[in-house]
């Protein structure tokens, strides 16, 4: 009796494995920029980042870009900055209508896009389309009004026209009738730019008879772009009512597309606070559809994703503490033998993802590999152990953490034998000098690659490099 309740004991702390890696490895990459805060300022919300993000940020939203030119030393550029950027009537007309952005004129790749663009006096601002041409610009600051009527005249021009939905005015001043909003919301959609905010209005304004009605239920589920927003919380809220069996489905797949949004844009533009963000939304999107599953979600499938953005900003530190007791705790304190058992024993859940298993697939080996593709617990285990063990091959400096990622590689080949595990064995043990082991462990990369009929350039590069200052 006591044999069977350890066996059912595995098979649960398994099963639950399995089902937070399932959550956790779901990623796709798409360039996106974000402002400091996600709550609306006063004034002028200027964007952070490199210029080329912007440019992407523009495009995305197909909308045109202010660029503000200045300097340390000019006068009249503090005096904007001090009486003009603040002032609130200022901020709506241009976080409706630009991408805001400001460069010094001295610093950075400041010097080069102001050589880009022939600036020579300052302040210099620059209206610019989403395509990166000049529209027009303005020298000197003028004031407050002249800044408003500017940006009216710069938005008629033939060339900014198709980024200014029909409506902009009338929203930014406050209208907020539920069929203006509606008729708002499809301009936005057709110029393809953001709707949130505008869906959170609408879903405010909505009258208080209709806010849980199927229909209202499904036109926001099928507008929601992001979990940050209201209009998250309102179909989090319905999925605990009776709903139609449709309206459910469309519930689910709208809350899973939010999140994907979010996570998408937090990895692509390395944003750890839309990461923490989305992180506890989907806990709270986890805790509705799998309750059971909410403390391991917290535990292990936040570290994977924490994981895939501290591996891209290079900073090892923190990895390597949240990645040490994770693969230790989850995927080294069962044998091989135990993993494979499980295979027959655990069915693996569904998802909503559409590629649940992209974790670190960006990584060069990763690519080269279908290994992830497979569905069984360790298969899964496997991949996500030599991606780990492949980004210590890469960032990490010691002996001892290369020797312990070394173990968790052999681990991976132990659970299913891959030419892209073997290949990160190999440039470990090139990276602790046992170069003629590595060069073996290489050439097996490249039969079983062979074997299995994949394209074997990858391994073949990687072989030439290791045999490199072979002495």
């Amino acid at each position: 009796m006591q044999i069977l309740v350890k066996k059912k004991d595995v098979h649960l702390r398994l099963s639950r494995l399995v089902m937070s890696v399932l959550f956790a490895v779901f990623l796709h990459h798409y360039a996106a920029c974000k402002p400091v805060s996600l709550d609306p300022p006063a004034g002028i919300a200027f964007f952070k980042g490199p210029w080329k993000d912007i440019l992407a940020e523009a495009q995305r939203q197909n909308k045109p870009i202010f660029l503000d030119v200045y300097t340390s030393w000019c006068p009249p550029c503090k005096r904007m900055a001090r009486e003009a950027f603040p002032d609130p009537e200022l901020g709506t007309k241009f976080n409706v209508h630009f991408i805001n952005y400001q460069l010094d004129a001295e610093k950075g790749e400041g010097v080069l896009i102001a050589k880009q663009y022939a600036v020579s006096s300052y302040p210099t601002g620059l209206y610019i389309a989403p395509n990166g041409s000049l529209v027009h610009r303005s020298v000197g600051y003028g004031g407050i009004k002249a800044m408003i009527d500017l940006a009216d005249h710069v938005l008629a021009f033939p060339q900014l026209k198709a980024t200014v939905a029909k409506g902009d005015k009338d929203f930014a001043k406050g209208k907020r009738e539920p069929a203006f909003l509606k008729k708002y919301l499809k301009a936005r959609q057709e110029l393809n730019r953001p709707v949130s905010d505008v869906l959170d209005a609408y879903l405010n304004a909505v009258p208080a008879s209709e806010r849980n009605s199927p229909e209202t239920i499904l036109f926001i589920a099928q507008q929601i772009e992001s979990s940050t927003t209201t209009a998250f919380d309102y179909l989090i809220k319905t999925r605990y009512g009776l709903l139609a069996e449709d309206v459910a489905s469309a519930v689910s797949e709208a809350l899973n597309r939010a999140l994907s949004n979010d996570l998408n844009r937090a990895f692509a533009t390395n944003d750890e606070t839309l990461l923490e963000k989305a992180i506890a939304n989907e806990g709270r999107n986890v805790a509705f559809t799998h309750p059971d599953q909410l403390t391991s979600y917290q535990q292990e499938t936040a570290n994977l994703y924490r994981l895939h953005l501290l591996k891209k900003t290079k900073n090892f530190g923190r990895y390597a503490t949240i990645a040490r007791p994770l693969v230790q705790n989850r995927f080294m304190n069962l044998s091989v033998d135990e993993w494979h058992k499980v295979d027959s024993v655990v069915t693996t859940p569904g998802t909503s993802a559409q590629s649940t298993v992209q974790f670190l697939e960006s990584d060069t080996l990763a690519a080269a590999s279908d290994d992830a593709r497979q569905n069984d617990p360790a298969r899964r285990a496997a991949n996500i152990l030599r991606q780990i063990a492949d980004t210590y091959w890469q960032q990490a400096t010691s002996a001892a953490d290369r020797e312990l990622a070394l173990t968790w590689a052999q681990r991976s080949v132990a659970l299913y034998r891959s030419p892209a595990g073997l290949a990160t064995c190999a440039h470990l043990l090139k990276k602790l000098g046992r170069t003629e082991e590595a060069i073996s462990i290489q050439k097996e990369a490249i039969q079983e690659a062979t074997k299995a009929g994949k394209d074997t350039k990858i391994y073949e590069a990687g072989l030439s490099n290791i045999t490199q200052n072979r002495n």
